[in-house]
């Protein structure tokens, strides 16, 4: 039997953010095959990366979201064309945080079924989806934050939010042929004059009723308009509290928010933080 490198979470994890995030394009890191004694997720962003993982070599498309266990050993083959230009993130995190997320989500069944299957579990997400999971996951870099527990307190929405939405049971992974005409729209609402606008833009964009719009968005995407629209504009929010020295009122109708409170509220719900305790954190970056 092949004796394979174990990596262990005092090195390649934050010991007190409890996970590290890692962005990789191409060949510039190395990984060949190793196991470990933590959990990943790993998201390709671009190109097809050749996966080698438990004797079985995969070709994941971009989009495909992968959660690796501990003692499932794997690595990247880069001798292939396809995976020349890939790019990728990565995100490593303890198996206390694991143990404590399905603890919390008190569904046995969920760990049972990640954990017993020969393969790692994947799914393959839309366009949409890999950049809205890849700009929640890019919060996590370290170099992000000064308060490495209110990191951790991210990490463990984000990561609750990653297993109910596309590993549990009651989940349904992503339709890989979403409808030409939905993958367009999403690409348009992107634009910030489009979400700023609303549901009755996205809407109109569509060319579709609205009730067909909302069917097709949640069978295909499985979120709401509503939803959606909030996390393009809290995305765009959060870089104008980055970048800019405009307050926190003017972002708010600026970013198509029609009250303060809710402002707050759904701000709070992704962040774990107010928009103004999310500047100041955030300040000396």
């Amino acid at each position: 039997m092949i004796e394979y490198k174990r990596l262990t979470a005092q090195k390649y994890v934050d010991s007190e953010a409890e996970c590290l995030y890692h962005y990789v394009y191409g060949a510039n890191d190395i990984f060949n095959p190793h196991c470990h004694d933590y959990y990943e997720f790993f998201l390709t962003i671009s190109g097809t990366v050749t996966h080698f993982v438990n004797d079985t070599v995969q070709k994941l498309p971009e989009g495909s979201l992968v959660f690796i266990r501990p003692d499932d050993y794997h690595g990247y083959i880069y001798d292939c064309p396809e995976s020349k230009n890939t790019a990728y993130v990565n995100l490593t995190f303890t198996k206390k945080t694991a143990n404590l997320l399905f603890e919390y989500l008190d569904d046995t069944n969920i760990k049972t079924n990640l954990l017993s299957c020969d393969m790692p579990p994947a799914v393959t997400l839309t366009k949409a989806e890999k950049n809205r999971l890849l700009a929640e996951l890019g919060e996590l870099d370290l170099l992000n934050w000064e308060d490495k527990k209110a990191l951790k307190m991210r990490l463990r929405v984000i990561l609750t939010d990653i297993l109910v939405r596309y590993f549990c049971n009651s989940a349904k992974t992503f339709e890989s042929e979403i409808p030409d005409w939905l993958s367009a729209l999403l690409a348009k609402m992107e634009q910030p004059q489009n979400f700023i606008a609303g549901i009755d833009k996205m809407v109109q964009l569509s060319n579709k009723s609205r009730e067909h719009m909302c069917r097709s968005l949640k069978k295909y995407c499985h979120f709401t308009p509503s939803e959606y629209i909030n996390e393009l504009r809290l995305n765009y929010a959060s870089n104008l509290l980055l970048h800019t020295n405009t307050p926190i009122i003017e972002i708010c109708f600026s970013c198509g928010f029609q009250s303060m409170s809710h402002f707050y509220k759904v701000f709070n719900e992704k962040y774990g933080l107010s928009p103004s305790q999310f500047k100041k954190i955030h300040k000396s970056v």
